[in-house]
């Protein structure tokens, strides 16, 4: 029993780890449009969640945020739009915290 209940969990878990296209590939839980440039909003999101910005060829940057299995968590697709930015944000699962808001010029509920 105690080895059915593990199988079960790590499948469950596995399961559970979305792939970097098929988050992508959703429809944004959010739009959020900001002052700040394209560059600005990259910098500090991938700054802040302590990974990279990800250039694609529609000219947007992509900043994925994963959790401990590899899957992703939290997609940021940031576009150039006039002097400031368009961000769409997608949540997969998981919970993060709101450090990302700033990087968007809003502020964190608390």
């Amino acid at each position: 029993m105690k080895r059915f209940s593990l199988i079960f969990g790590a499948a469950a878990v596995v399961s559970g780890c979305a792939s970097t296209q098929a988050v992508l590939d959703k429809a944004p839980t959010e739009v959020f449009r900001s002052e700040k440039s394209q560059n600005e909003v990259a910098f500090c999101l991938a700054n802040k969640n302590n990974t990279s910005a990800l250039d694609r060829d529609d000219g947007s940057k992509v900043i994925l945020i994963k959790n401990g299995y590899g899957g992703v968590s939290l997609a940021f697709t940031v576009f150039k739009e006039g002097e400031g930015s368009r961000i769409e944000y997608r949540r997969e699962f998981g919970t993060v915290g709101g450090i990302w808001k700033q990087c968007i010029g809003l502020k964190d509920e608390k």
